[in-house]
């Protein structure tokens, strides 16, 4: 802002974006810079230091505002690509906040899920094991009830 106000030319909220090579966004947007700037142009008034002369009309040719084109065709295309790209870098940062945060819950899900596996996998070896206790006992129980069927009818033949 220095050199601009030295050179004479009105500072300005779109001068000093152009020349920071920044958006007139970031330029509003930024409490440090919008006040550096409202106080930069509240002192070129204050001084007395005002725009220099515009250019003469015998100055603008079509050539040079052919030039004055071309250039802002070309800064607007930047812009496009600029706009773009934080576009693209957005949707990115986006998805892979999603991507984690679908993440996060896909691993607690998972710890989750193995815990109860590990309990239903408990819960199947004991099962098992009262399969085997209950069939054991069945067999004693068969073996109980065949032996007393052969002791009744023993008991029974010599009765008749």
């Amino acid at each position: 802002m220095t050199a601009t106000r030295e050179a004479g030319n009105r500072i300005s909220f779109a001068r000093v974006a152009r020349e920071a090579g920044v958006s007139t966004w970031f330029v509003y947007n930024q409490p440090a810079v919008k006040a550096a700037v409202r106080d930069a142009m509240s002192d070129q008034a204050h001084h007395g230091l005002e725009a220099a002369a515009a250019p003469r009309p015998e100055r603008t040719t079509p050539a040079s505002l052919h030039t004055d084109l071309a250039f802002a065709r070309e800064e607007i295309q930047d812009l496009k690509r600029e706009r773009d790209e934080l576009k693209r870098r957005v949707q990115l940062a986006l998805g892979a906040e999603i991507d984690n945060v679908a993440q996060a819950d896909l691993v607690s899900r998972i710890q989750d899920l193995e815990h109860r596996n590990r309990v239903l996998a408990a819960d199947l070896s004991e099962a098992r094991a009262q399969v085997e206790r209950l069939a054991e006992q069945h067999r004693e129980a068969e073996e109980t009830v065949a032996s007393l069927r052969l002791a009744l009818r023993k008991a029974i033949r010599p009765v008749r």
